[in-house]
């Protein structure tokens, strides 16, 4: 497994985490950039024929192995995926270690706090002169100290390196581009943390972020930073959107015990 330099982290367009995740292993995994268009493509073909999500949502593991298994170019699929089970913080750093032994790419689903994003975002805002160091270092203490993680706050990264001996696994996160320079960022977990991360995401996802109470969802973009339309959900799986409202906003997760690996097809 190769460092994605932070410079190719992608940045997601919307609620479209699990597919960036994708495009970020697409990188990982070497492919040729200028065959990167023909995968966006694809992968904004496949979900826009799913309807498992609406938005570019990935909230099962299931959903997330077939979107990669249907990027094909000429019929032909280009990569192949597989789930890798885990329950404890060991048996996740060893899936991790032997991940860079032998090649391919991990995508780790896990719930990013709120800690997290102030942390990340005030290290850009320190960049630009719009944070002190004293403001930085609080924030960073905060994120370490988190022990809170929510099934509402489901996200995907990759996994783009672990430090060792300290145990630190390090994720390419296209959640933001803190920098405004047009990449993500590199966002350090404990496994121990990861691996709590992950576990806590038995349970809903809430909507309420995305839609309103009509279920409709204003202002999000595709992988291809189109706008959907606001109906958009209601008119591609209107059974699956009553359901949710009929919950308020509450959807299960299917991501919990799990990451995937990605691999070139050979």
């Amino acid at each position: 497994m190769q460092l994605l330099a932070l410079q190719r982290i992608p940045v997601q367009t919307g609620a479209n985490c699990g597919l960036f995740a994708i495009l970020a292993a697409v990188r990982q995994l070497g492919c040729d950039e200028k065959n990167e268009a023909t995968i966006i493509e694809e992968l904004d073909r496949l979900e826009k024929a799913d309807p498992r999500t609406f938005i570019g949502e990935v909230l099962s593991v299931d959903l997330l192995l077939d979107l990669i298994r249907g990027i094909s170019a000429n019929n032909t699929p280009l990569f192949t995926a597989s789930t890798i089970a885990f329950s404890t913080p060991p048996e996740l750093l060893t899936i991790i270690q032997d991940g860079f032994q032998n090649g391919g790419a991990l995508i780790v689903p896990f719930a990013r706090p709120e800690s997290y994003d102030i942390y990340y975002r005030l290290l850009g805002a320190q960049d630009k002169g719009e944070a002190t160091a004293e403001e930085v270092a609080a924030a960073r203490q905060s994120k370490e100290d988190e022990r809170t993680f929510r099934p509402a706050d489901a996200h995907w990264a990759l996994v783009n390196r672990l430090d060792e001996p300290s145990g630190t696994v390090v994720l390419a996160d296209s959640f933001e581009d803190v920098w405004d320079r047009g990449h993500g960022y590199e966002a350090e977990f404990p496994v121990e943390r990861l691996a709590q991360a992950n576990l806590a995401l038995d349970g809903c996802f809430d909507w309420g972020t995305f839609l309103d109470g009509q279920g409709r969802a204003w202002g999000i973009h595709d992988i291809q930073g189109r706008a959907y339309t606001p109906s958009a959900l209601r008119h591609k799986n209107p059974a699956r959107l009553d359901e949710i409202l009929a919950n308020r906003g509450q959807e299960a997760l299917d991501l919990a015990g799990r990451l995937v690996r990605m691999e070139i097809k050979r």
